[in-house]
């Protein structure tokens, strides 16, 4: 890898990297612009040495120990920073009425809001919490401050309330037990009020038993309805007789003989017009004997067709039966349903008469346990009183040295955004960059393609302009495709390894070329017209091109002649002199002298070049492999060069099995189009099919790089 291989990359994708750059550039702007900047509201807490610290229990009157430096500034820091003290912030600020979800979302919030800052040798703690709203940030250190004073009162001197509390507490979490046991109990037997409930059970079972005698008087009348139903209705039958038809069968028996009359006219029309024993005739005949056959059989099949229709009244004792039967089933249902209602009944009564002893048991201690704890609140908020009193009187050795006030400038500038997003749209352009050429299968440049397909790139024209293909007079039949002109490379420049490397790969004077691609629209054709031009002054003989990818019914690649039977070679200046000339009417009777023994071939000269193209007059190249050898090997006697234009390997496999009659291959690759793994596949199939593969040639090659800083390259 060399800087040209990243600098291609990164001007590759440089719309995209600034697309992606000034995209978080344009965001941070927007934000710096739109999106309000938080306000820092700042308090300071000077810690004082006091009695709550001294913990020695010494009464000798002696000082006791002093702590160590930044201690007190660590345990007020810690009052500070506990969660029960931001909880009892946010519910200040809440209202007691809030649910358990909003305080912890608001708890959240507020501790990544604060920022607290001890100078152990100052013995200082500053506060700061920031907020769009200035004053929403002072009053939030504000109420963090008179929360601090009323917690550090409590916990040290905290003692009878904390025991009270402490008491009552047990009381209240025996008092929700019983309370929960209660519930439970009721839930579990189903009791709301006991004395309710049994007479409702009481009602319920005469209820049950009335609607159980009721049932079986109706159950008793339907099962006797039933058994006379039964007894008138034996001999009714589902179906009657209506009447006998034969019609269709004498219908079918007419149209079989009037099928026999038309086979037998046919079959005497056939018999004037060919011999007795002609195909036509016995073939009528066999007709003829079949249909008397099926007449025959048809006679002795006649059948008479007998009707049946359905009986009515046999419908309508069906359903009497069904709908008494349907009675009596239900009436069983309701019976059964009814005892086993009643047992049920009884049994529910039987078990609330027990239950309601207990249930009196368990009101009476659940009234005992909420007296109780009655007493225990009553006593903690007489010692809570208490507990305020003392810290009203005692002074405290926390001072506030700086109260907090809504500040006016904010915490973080708009230039700072804008920065950071400038810097955070280079790293991330640059990240987009590095997954779009770790994810990228094709190539850009040919030191990829040979790092990649461990072949040599013989010929990679660099396109400066005109990349795309244009097509004259399109939509008239006969006119070729035309690529536009293209400014690249010297020619010598651009072919001349690919020459060497041909001329290298066979010591024979005539020299076959294989060009393959894998698309047609890799270039292959721009690829062919290159090489020949510069081929053409290396032999005194006209090259030849086997155009092999031309569609029989399609317009060949190489388009049509015009009205002096000449080929167009765009892209390449015709060279319109004597010798040129000369080797134009040797290319004519060559063509001419050789076309007995190539038949089936059409040649057509280039114009102003010394270059033939040939094509299969039936437009389908020989399929056999000796036909092939025989074409190539009549063709080497009159032809230096012989460059075949195999068709698309993705349409056809008759490039890559015929590559191991040719002495060189060289294979098109496409620039930002061709695929890694498609080019290998190729490759390996040429290699394995024995054909010789001498390299590459990288088509649509663009230059990425600008000039300024290419020229150091």
């Amino acid at each position: 890898m060399t800087i040209r291989d990243y600098l291609n990359t990164f001007f590759y994708y440089r719309k995209i990297a600034a697309a992606v750059f000034l995209t978080i550039v344009t965001i941070g702007v927007v934000v710096a612009l739109v999106v309000p900047m938080p306000y820092r509201a700042q308090a300071t807490l000077l810690v004082l040495f006091a009695g709550y610290y001294d913990q020695s229990n010494n009464t000798n009157g002696s000082a006791g120990l002093q702590p160590a430096a930044g201690q007190l500034d660590s345990v007020e820091a810690q009052i500070l920073s506990s969660p029960e003290l931001h909880r009892d912030v946010i519910i200040s600020k809440l209202g007691p009425n809030a649910s358990e979800r909003e305080i912890n979302a608001q708890l959240g919030d507020f501790e990544r809001r604060l920022h607290i800052e001890q100078n152990d040798l100052a013995n200082t703690i500053q506060l700061n919490y920031s907020d769009a709203d200035p004053k929403v940030a002072a009053d939030a250190l504000a109420r963090l401050l008179d929360k601090y004073f009323r917690r550090r009162a409590t916990i040290f001197t905290s003692g009878r309330v904390d025991f009270l509390t402490g008491e009552r507490d047990d009381v209240k979490a025996q008092l929700d037990r019983a309370n929960a046991d209660l519930l439970t109990f009721q839930k579990q037997h189903g009791i709301v009020d006991v004395d309710d409930q049994i007479s409702r059970a009481v009602q319920l079972e005469s209820q049950l038993v009335q609607h159980k005698l009721d049932n079986d008087t109706k159950l008793a009348q339907d099962r006797g309805e039933l058994q006379s139903m039964q007894a008138s209705s034996k001999g009714v039958h589902a179906t009657i007789p209506i009447y006998t038809d034969d019609s269709e069968a004498a219908h079918a028996l007419d149209t079989m003989q009037l099928s026999l009359m038309q086979l037998q006219t046919r079959r005497a029309d056939f018999a004037a017009r060919y011999l007795p024993n002609s195909p036509f005739v016995q073939q009528l005949d066999q007709q003829v004997n079949d249909m008397r056959a099926n007449i025959a059989r048809q006679k002795q099949e006649m059948t008479t067709t007998t009707r049946l229709g359905h009986n009515d009244y046999y419908d309508v004792v069906q359903g009497k039966l069904s709908s008494l039967n349907a009675s009596i089933a239900g009436e069983l249902a309701l019976q059964h349903a009814l005892d086993q209602q009643i047992s049920d009944a009884r049994t529910r009564l039987k078990n609330l008469s027990d239950i309601s002893s207990q249930m009196r048991q368990l009101l009476s201690n659940r009234d005992i346990l909420a007296d109780s704890f009655k007493d225990r609140s009553r006593q903690v908020e007489q010692a809570k009183i208490q507990q305020g009193q003392v810290s009203q009187v005692n002074s405290t050795n926390v001072r506030v040295i700086q109260a907090p006030f809504p500040p006016s400038v904010r915490s973080i500038p708009a230039s700072l955004i804008v920065m950071s997003a400038v810097a955070a749209g280079l790293v991330i352009s640059a990240l987009v960059v590095l997954v779009l050429a770790s994810t990228r299968e094709t190539f850009l440049s040919p030191e990829q393609v040979e790092r990649s397909l461990l072949l040599p790139v013989l010929a990679a024209p660099l396109m400066l302009s005109g990349t795309t293909a244009t097509r004259r007079g399109a939509g008239a039949p006969g006119l070729a495709t035309v690529e536009p002109p293209v400014r690249s490379r010297p020619m010598h420049l651009a072919y001349g390894r690919m020459i060497a490397a041909i001329n290298a790969s066979t010591d024979a004077n005539s020299k076959i070329v294989m060009a393959l691609s894998f698309s047609k629209n890799d270039g292959l054709q721009a690829v062919i017209r290159g090489l020949t031009a510069e081929l053409e002054h290396r032999s005194a003989r006209p090259v030849l091109v086997l155009d092999m990818a031309s569609a029989p019914d399609a317009t060949p690649l190489y388009g049509q002649p015009d009205e002096q039977g000449l080929l167009g070679w765009p892209g390449h200046a015709a060279a319109r002199d004597r010798a040129a000339n000369a080797s134009a009417d040797s290319t004519d009777s060559a063509a001419g002298s050789h076309a007995l023994s190539t038949d089936g071939l059409i040649y057509e000269r280039v114009d102003g070049h010394n270059i033939v193209v040939a094509r299969p007059r039936s437009g389908m190249f020989p399929a056999s492999w000796q036909q092939t050898r025989e074409l190539f090997d009549a063709l080497r006697a009159r032809h230096d060069y012989i460059v075949l234009h195999a068709p698309p390997a993705s349409q056809s496999f008759a490039g890559i099995e015929n590559a191991a009659l040719a002495d060189a291959t060289i294979m098109a690759v496409r620039a930002e189009s061709t695929r890694k793994p498609v080019a290998l596949g190729l490759k390996t199939q040429v290699l394995d099919a024995g054909g010789r593969l001498v390299g590459l040639a990288l088509t649509h090659r663009r230059g990425y790089i600008p000039d300024l800083i290419y020229r150091f390259f």
